[in-house]
Parts: C-alpha cells; sequence; structure tokens
C-alpha cells in the first residue's frame, strides 16, 4: 500500500478510518471535465452543471459504497484500517473476517448499497413514465443535468453512477470487488487449495474478462455514440488495462504470503515506481507460476500413479490365489494383463535396485 499513499492524498477519516484519494480518481474527474466541455455544444453553464454534479454523485456514491463496506467488515469480526478511494471504488489495508463468507458479504456490501440506491431510482423514474431502463443504465450514455427538470435530471445521474459502481464492482476479476467471490468459491469447492493455485485461478478469469472487452470492442467498431468517439477505444482501453490489472494483482497478493513458493520471486521486485509495478507483466523465470504448476500437477500424477499401483499389487495377490487354487484356464484376461504389469513392475524395480 505504500504505493498507493505515494500516488494519492489525504481526505479525513469516514467512520473513523483514514480515507486517501488516488491520483487516478483525480485524473477522471479532470477527464469528466475534459470530456463534458467537448460534448456540450457550447453552453458553459450546462457544461459546468454537468461536471459539478457528477462529480458531486461520483463521491457521494463511492462514500456510501466504501461506508458499507467498513460496516460489514465491523460487524462481521474484521477491521479497516485505511481506504484509498479509487473511480471504480477503493481498496484498502483491512483485516478481513476468517471465513470466506464473510469476506465475500464484505465485499459485496459495497456494489449492494449502490445497487440499492440503483433500484429505488429506477422505480420512482419508471413508474412515472420519464425514462425507460436501457436509457438509464447504458454506460456508453451517461446522463445531462439540466436546471429545467433538475429533479429528474439529477436522479437520472445518481442512477446512472450507482449502477456502473455495482456492475463494475460485481466483475469478477481485479481491481473490482467480484474478486473476494471468486475466492470464496473457490475455498468451498477446494478449501485445501494453495495460495498461488487460488490466485492463478483468479487471474485466469481476470483475463478471460480482459479479453472479453476486448472482443466488445470489435462488435462496437462501427458505432458512434456517447461522449469518448470512436466507442470501441473504450471497451479497448478498458480490456488492456484489467489484462494488466490480473497479471499486476497475482504478484501483489503472493508478495503479501511469504509461505507461497512465489514470494522470493515476488521479494526481489522492486517496487519504487507503482506506476511500473502496475503495467508490469509477472516474471516468468524457473519459479514461476506456470512452473510450479507444472510441477503440481506432475506430484498429482505421480500420486494417482503410485495409487493405481498399490491398489493392483493388492489385487495381484488375490490373483495368485485363485491361479493358485483354479489354474490359468479360471483367470480373465483383465486379471492376466494386471499380473504381466505387475511383474514387469517388480522386474523394473530389481534392475533399478529398488
Amino acid at each position: 500500500m505504500s504505493n498507493l499513499h505515494t500516488w494519492s492524498m489525504g481526505a479525513g477519516r469516514w467512520l473513523g478510518v483514514p480515507v486517501r484519494i488516488h491520483l487516478l480518481l483525480i485524473l477522471f474527474v479532470v477527464a469528466l471535465f475534459g470530456t463534458e466541455w467537448n460534448y456540450s455544444t457550447g453552453s458553459t453553464s450546462s457544461f459546468a452543471g454537468t461536471a459539478v454534479v457528477t462529480t458531486l454523485i461520483l463521491l457521494l456514491s463511492l462514500l456510501l459504497h466504501e461506508t458499507a463496506h467498513i460496516f460489514a467488515s465491523t460487524n462481521l469480526g474484521g477491521r479497516i484500517d485505511s481506504i484509498t478511494l479509487f473511480p471504480w471504488g477503493g481498496i484498502d489495508e483491512s483485516s478481513a473476517p476468517s471465513q470466506p463468507h464473510a469476506k465475500a458479504v464484505v465485499s459485496l456490501a459495497g456494489p449492494f448499497a449502490n445497487f440499492v440506491i440503483f433500484l429505488f431510482g429506477t422505480t420512482l423514474l419508471i413508474q412515472s413514465d420519464h425514462s425507460d431502463i436501457w436509457s438509464l443504465i447504458n454506460p456508453l450514455a451517461p446522463h445531462r443535468f439540466t436546471a429545467a427538470e433538475w429533479q429528474i435530471s439529477l436522479t437520472e445521474i445518481v442512477i446512472w453512477v450507482n449502477f456502473q459502481l455495482a456492475f463494475f464492482n460485481s466483475l469478477p476479476c481485479h481491481p473490482f470487488d467480484g474478486v473476494e467471490i471468486v475466492r470464496a468459491w473457490i475455498s468451498s469447492l477446494n478449501p485445501d487449495a494453495s495460495k498461488f493455485r487460488m490466485e492463478s485461478a483468479i487471474r485466469l478469469i481476470g483475463n478471460a474478462v480482459a479479453f472479453a472487452f476486448i472482443g466488445f470492442a470489435w462488435f462496437f467498431r462501427d458505432i458512434q455514440t456517447g461522449p469518448i468517439q470512436p466507442t470501441w477505444i473504450l471497451f479497448l482501453l478498458t480490456g488492456i488495462t484489467l489484462l494488466f490489472s490480473s497479471n499486476t494483482a497475482l504478484q501483489l497478493a503472493l508478495r503479501k504470503n511469504p509461505d507461497s513458493v512465489l514470494a522470493p520471486q515476488a521479494k526481489k521486485q522492486d517496487d519504487q515506481n507503482s506506476v511500473e509495478s502496475f503495467f508490469a507483466f509477472p516474471a516468468y523465470e524457473d519459479d514461476s507460476a506456470y512452473s510450479q504448476w507444472l510441477s503440481e500437477k506432475q506430484e498429482a500424477r505421480r500420486e494417482d500413479e503410485s495409487k493405481r499401483e498399490q491398489e493392483e499389487d493388492e489385487r495381484a495377490d488375490k490373483i495368485l490365489e485363485k491361479l493358485h487354487n483354479g489354474g490359468i484356464a479360471c483367470l480373465h484376461d483383465e486379471e492376466k494383463l494386471i499380473l504381466d504389469r505387475v511383474s514387469e513392475r517388480i522386474r523394473r524395480r530389481r534392475q533399478q535396485g529398488v
């Protein structure tokens, strides 16, 4: 987290938890103003109103999002020591609850709070016939603030911002909250899964989501809509960012676990510049994740083979007893094959001096 602090500034305390604002959030707000200036039709008041209102709603929605995380963590036995705000939410230093399902609840609390706001606002507007559901949530069409209909336009912005926060934070990839749901799911399926296996699986899922966004860029290549044009570049940049984030998160996660086989490798990485760390692929050397995965696969195969040979040895004793009592004619073809394999292993062990 030291890198996050280097690129962030203090923003006081929320519910007793120190909060910092990362440079990315500041740049996002600057880009919001710049985009709105370019998208506006020469009306300075409209530009200023939309940009300012959207920024305030985003900050309030992030406040709600992180407050829900703090509340859930506190009530489930965890503790959040500090939060660094990004455009999509926050990354925190915390002591998470011990149970996987409790960690999942803490992670879901933020997106759930945003979804509740989205659902409440959507119900109001749809029942009053002012909007339809797609126009409210379309990520390519952010809403404008108009003073003449400020109640409706304000509600539309609140709905749009909270839906985007809820949706993206539900994605099962870094840097979103959905990652913890994946961890809980893997832990429930295989409680003994090693750290590197779990993080490698998360990276695989994250890469799949990233390539999905890159694929969307191809499908949207001819669409020109929204304030960012061409539209495909938005999907392409999102996919590339998620791809680098998933790969970098593997290093960061394993660096925190000294028992991991990748910890010595990760500790050798120089973390002086967080930007370089974010845009760096994991180093694939002899002790890389792939090598470790291959080693575990080979070990599992050897264990399966040893177990099968032991079962055949035990069955061979019964076959030999059957052979002694009834002769070779009473043996089935499968039993003869088992005797041949066992005999061959015994000869091979004698030749190897085992």
